[in-house]
């Protein structure tokens, strides 16, 4: 059992929507930051060079730099001083990614609600790797991400 700092806005756990997910603990009022996203930073063409399966928890913190929580740190008994790779996708997400600058790591990512957040509610990202725009079929992302793109699409008739 391992043991992780008690947090006031949110904690992790089963998601309908796929593996881990983050909830909110209460409810939060708009524009909070709720968590924060810290890894090993890599550069773009690292990340760009090996296959997607070893990108599941990555995130762009700048032109040059990726925050990279390796696939074997990515359960919370391996880490936990951040929780922000545990926020599922949505296209209709309650919550952004935002830059922020940490005391203690440095310039990192943080989530921040975007509207109302009920206590319980899971908190979802617009993960944005669609950079061309909504339903384009080049858009440089995972399988998963393409296929919820194409029905997003669809169903907005484009």
């Amino acid at each position: 059992m391992y043991k992780t700092k008690k947090r006031r806005r949110v904690y992790v756990k089963k998601s309908p929507i796929a593996g881990d997910g983050l909830f909110a603990k209460r409810n939060l009022p708009d524009d909070t930051v709720v968590s924060f996203y810290n890894g090993i930073r890599l550069t773009h063409q690292q990340v760009d060079s090996r296959d997607w399966s070893l990108n599941d928890y990555t995130i762009s913190l700048d032109s040059e730099t990726v925050i990279d929580v390796p696939s074997s740190f990515s359960k919370l008994a391996s880490y936990c001083a951040s929780l922000g790779h545990k926020a599922n996708h949505s296209f209709d997400a309650g919550c952004e990614y935002d830059l922020f600058d940490h005391p203690r790591f440095g310039m990192i990512k943080s989530i921040r609600t975007m509207r109302k957040i009920d206590c319980d509610e899971e908190l979802t990202v617009e993960y944005g790797y669609d950079q061309h725009g909504l339903g384009r079929n080049d858009a440089d992302a995972p399988p998963w991400y393409k296929s919820q793109l194409q029905n997003v699409a669809a169903a907005a008739g484009k």
